[in-house]
């Protein structure tokens, strides 16, 4: 009889054991990063950071949430995930930063007020140069009529070029003090690849990259990305590609070549975002589905406004607008609204100082005014 007490109990026990570890699997981890103080081989505690934020995505498992430290930090770092799902990044106002300083010693002279430095050449062959704070790509872009850098003589004060030496190296030349330089080496801020769902990043930037601020790819779902900027990259401060779907909610967008482009079947929602001071384009919208609610695009550039539609003819495309402003700052001539084909919903909307070309699109629009006027279709 005691026997068989005895084995009840260990039973017992055992599932209980069972049903404790399993609860605990799925339990939601908290883990931290901390600039300063971290180290990867840490426990990822508030108490033991990590130093990385890849480090703690790697680790991340669905219900996790990532902190990073200390608020309002500069990262000099990016993050790529691939493959996860139900994870949270809680940036807590950081920047992530593509660019690294450059010294300010060891700079060969190649006349008055002219240095040089070698480097690795980067990755696409692309080129930022942060002087004191400010972003200078030397009005290049990744498109095909980029501007090719103007020859060395004739660099002004603040200007740079690069020249590649071989494969692997090349010439920085600087005009002017090379104190407070930064060079780009990061390509995106955060990027995704691969299946992912439910990925939420909160209060986070991400600036000074090759290519982008954010860049969404693979089969990414249900993404939602709430008070982030994305700005003075090379390429886009946010892209979608691919077959993702994300929500943004409280983005700022600025002094990218682009400051959003969402392609491929990319369906997209931007609330109270903004969009402005972007080289080539401030929004561009040629994926499957998008929808602006309560945004501004302030156009303060040669870039076109908006420009979007499918890229083919038999690609389907719906782009809704609803209470979006666009208009110009620091600009007479309008900014161009070009929608290429697709469906167009206009609901609530105010163009002021714009060219709006709807070209083959099928609009329906209700309380549109542009130029001070109520629109007629």
């Amino acid at each position: 009889m005691k026997k068989q007490l005895s084995f009840e109990a260990a039973l017992l026990l055992l599932t209980t054991l069972a049903w404790f570890v399993a609860g605990r699997a799925g339990v939601a981890a908290e883990w931290h990063v901390h600039l300063q103080t971290g180290a990867d081989r840490n426990s990822g505690s508030v108490d033991s950071p990590l130093a990385t934020i890849q480090a703690a995505i790697n680790a991340a498992s669905p219900g996790d949430t990532i902190h990073l430290h200390p608020a309002r930090s500069v990262y000099r770092q990016s993050g790529s995930i691939r493959g996860k799902s139900g994870i949270t990044i809680e940036g807590n106002g950081v920047t992530l930063d593509g660019a690294d300083p450059l010294p300010e010693g060891g700079w060969e002279t190649v006349e008055e007020n002219l240095f040089r430095r070698r480097l690795p050449r980067t990755a696409m062959d692309r080129h930022l140069l942060v002087v004191r704070g400010v972003m200078e790509r030397m009005g290049r872009t990744q498109s095909a009529n980029s501007a090719a850098f103007p020859p060395i003589s004739e660099l002004r004060m603040g200007q740079f070029c690069f020249q590649p030496i071989d494969e692997r190296d090349g010439w920085l030349y600087v005009r002017g003090s090379t104190d407070r330089l930064e060079w780009a080496t990061r390509v995106n801020g955060i990027a995704t690849s691969g299946v992912c769902r439910k990925i939420t990043i909160r209060n986070l930037n991400a600036r000074n990259f090759l290519n982008d601020g954010f860049n969404v790819h693979g089969d990414t779902r249900e993404m939602l990305c709430e008070n982030i900027d994305g700005y003075d990259c090379f390429d886009e401060g946010f892209s979608a590609h691919d077959t993702c779907e994300c929500t943004i909610v409280n983005g700022r967008f600025w002094g990218n070549e682009n400051g959003v482009a969402d392609v491929n079947s990319a369906e997209t929602v931007y609330h109270r975002s903004e969009f402005r001071g972007n080289v080539n384009i401030d929004v561009l919208l040629v994926g499957k589905s998008h929808r602006l609610v309560d945004c501004k695009i302030i156009n303060s550039t040669t870039a076109a406004a908006v420009v979007a539609g499918p890229r083919s003819a038999e690609q389907t495309f719906e782009l809704t607008l609803e209470q979006v402003s666009i208009s110009t700052v620091d600009r007479t001539d309008p900014a161009r609204v070009r929608i290429n084909g697709g469906k167009l919903n206009i609901t609530d909307c105010v163009f002021e100082n714009v060219s709006f070309i709807p070209l083959g699109a099928e609009l329906k629009a209700h309380q549109l005014r542009i130029n001070g006027s109520a629109f007629k279709p």
